[in-house]
């Protein structure tokens, strides 16, 4: 009975990096921005408890998501999310879906270095009704093989803060 424990345990731990492998080679390529832009998509839509996998392997480690928002006391409040922090408050939504596109963005590239302004939408099916709109800042790094994102601020339109005609289709 112990050999056959000892052995079952011997082929999960081997078997583990090819597991893990699998998994990361299902996830959307992220060799351009364009790719990078689509596979951001991809990740932060659906129901609120997928496996957010791809989620983390579209980020560097430490990476920073940071959603600006005014509070309800009229102050504006950049809240610093690790990657962790966003993955929790979006699975407490359950099953709940929506769906996040970018509509326009443009690039700046220095070396290894660059900055996407994202416009995007927010509904609550993949061809439903526009919900939300707001400006993603981006900030990615190329790590010689694939862009990573090092960093995503976003603020959501509001009546106060309409998204100026340049930033729109």
């Amino acid at each position: 009975m112990r050999v056959k424990l000892f052995l079952m345990a011997m082929c999960a731990l081997l078997s583990a990096p090819f597991v893990h492998a699998q998994t990361a080679a299902s996830c959307p390529s992220t060799k351009t921005l364009d790719d990078l832009i689509k596979a951001l998509d991809d990740a932060v839509s659906g129901p609120g408890d997928k496996d957010r996998t791809c989620m983390r392997q579209l980020f560097v480690s430490d990476a920073r998501l940071i959603p600006i928002a005014k509070a309800k006391d009229g102050s504006v409040v950049a809240r610093i999310l690790t990657i962790d922090d966003w993955i929790n408050r979006v699975k407490a939504r359950g099953s709940e879906p929506f769906y996040e596109h970018q509509i326009k963005y443009s690039t700046d590239v220095y070396g290894n270095l660059a900055h996407l302004w994202s416009t995007y939408e927010i509904r609550p099916t993949p061809d439903g009704k526009v919900e939300v709109r707001g400006i993603n800042s981006i900030q990615a790094a190329f790590n010689g093989t694939e862009w990573k994102a090092v960093e995503v601020a976003w603020q959501a339109e509001t009546a106060d803060t309409p998204i100026p005609q340049k930033y729109l289709p």
